[in-house]
């Protein structure tokens, strides 16, 4: 029996993202099996895992009052996304809106050299919170892991989340990991 978890990722994993993911399974006794997920759009109408999830700030923080994870639509302003230039990652890694498949490619052979263990990939063309509770459907997912901008994943952990995520996607751990900035 393999223990599946679904990784969701906004840009390329560094291999600091991949080694940290990977530690939050290293004790485990039982085969782990990854599965990537990549949203292809993020620079349409979505920015920042947040809004990948269907989720604004106000949804996040539970200040809408909502329930469910997915959010109501709100101004483009109230979305979170990458950080600013001005603190840009000394190395430049992919963004899926301009390469996705040197994201899918550098993310999954990362995660793979990290952790040992199979990586599958996919990538989402449509709402990713849909995807997301599709792929831990399909694939039986214990644990969903969401790599976050340092921002986003502030936000994620000042709320209760994680919690509702849990509850919406019915698995036993959603985690969030920071992505190396």
């Amino acid at each position: 029996m393999t223990y599946d978890v679904v990784v969701l990722i906004e840009r390329e994993m560094s291999e600091g993202d991949a080694r940290r993911v990977a530690a939050l399974h290293a004790r485990r006794e039982e085969p782990i099996e990854y599965h990537l997920l990549v949203s292809s759009h993020t620079d349409s109408a979505l920015a920042g895992p947040m809004a990948l999830l269907g989720s604004t700030f106000a949804d996040v923080a539970g200040l809408t009052g909502s329930a469910a994870v997915v959010g109501s639509a709100t101004a483009p302003s109230a979305r979170i996304g990458p950080p600013s230039p001005s603190r840009t990652p000394v190395a430049t890694l992919a963004d899926p809106a301009v390469d996705l498949a040197s994201v899918i490619e550098h993310s999954s052979r990362r995660l793979r050299a990290a952790s040992g263990y199979p990586v599958h990939v996919s990538i989402t063309h449509g709402e990713v919170l849909l995807a997301l509770m599709q792929m831990v459907k399909t694939t039986s997912s214990q644990e969903v892991v969401v790599v976050a901008w340092p921002e986003t994943a502030a936000a994620f952990l000042c709320s209760d989340w994680t919690t509702k995520a849990r509850k919406v996607l019915k698995v036993p751990r959603v985690r969030i990991v920071e992505h190396d900035t």
